[in-house]
């Protein structure tokens, strides 16, 4: 929904006009509020839980003198650490993780996607940016995707990379950037209530 503020001298028809011809740009403000950062997590610790692809994961601290990692087993995520930890070191370890993932996934959707699309990628790279979720430079054909993406389900992932490709075609939000993202990716829309919150994977299936 669009709140609108005008003088009261403004007929409603022009204001409909004036929102009319302003779309494009009404759109592109709506998506960059929308890509807000998340929440910041609580420490690293046994009890606390963590968002993995879409999942909660249940945290398990236990302190060993071997080299610090994380391991998934079921619904449970085994935090292995030395003693005397730091919170700070808790949550760049687990970054490190999820960084780890995220590489170890997008290279093969990115061949993929690139492929049906029919764009070539000459770069890419993770991290995390406080008020998007993708960014595209055309020039370099070179895309960054936001590290809280390995946060949301992997379909999420694949819509902001669909999108951030698209953008290698036509780099505005206008009526032909939608049109070629409903080509490539007939449900965006859906996908992107999931990223937004506003709607849960299982509604999406088919």
């Amino acid at each position: 929904m669009v709140k609108v503020s005008a003088p009261l001298r403004l007929s409603d028809r022009r204001i409909r006009q004036q929102l009319q011809e302003k779309s494009g740009w009404i759109r592109a403000q709506r998506e960059r509020i929308q890509q807000q950062p998340l929440s910041v997590e609580e420490p690293l610790q046994s009890g606390t839980s963590i968002v993995y692809q879409g999942k909660n994961y249940l945290v398990l601290v236990t302190e060993h003198h071997g080299p610090s990692q994380l391991k998934i087993n079921g619904t449970l995520l085994h935090c292995y650490i030395k003693e005397n930890t730091s919170d700070s070191e808790k949550n760049a370890l687990l970054e490190r993780w999820y960084r780890r993932q995220m590489e170890s996934l997008l290279p093969e959707l990115i061949v993929h996607w690139s492929a049906i699309i029919g764009v070539e990628v000459k770069e890419w790279g993770i991290k995390k940016m406080k008020t998007r979720w993708g960014s595209c430079n055309t020039r370099a054909h070179r895309i960054w995707l936001n590290l809280n993406l390995i946060k949301k389900p992997q379909i999420c992932l694949e819509y902001v990379l669909v999108h951030e490709l698209v953008h290698l075609l036509e780099a505005s939000h206008n009526q032909r950037f939608y049109q070629l993202m409903t080509q490539f990716m007939p449900r965006w829309r859906e996908y992107q209530k999931v990223l937004e919150g506003h709607q849960t994977i299982n509604e999406c299936a088919d």
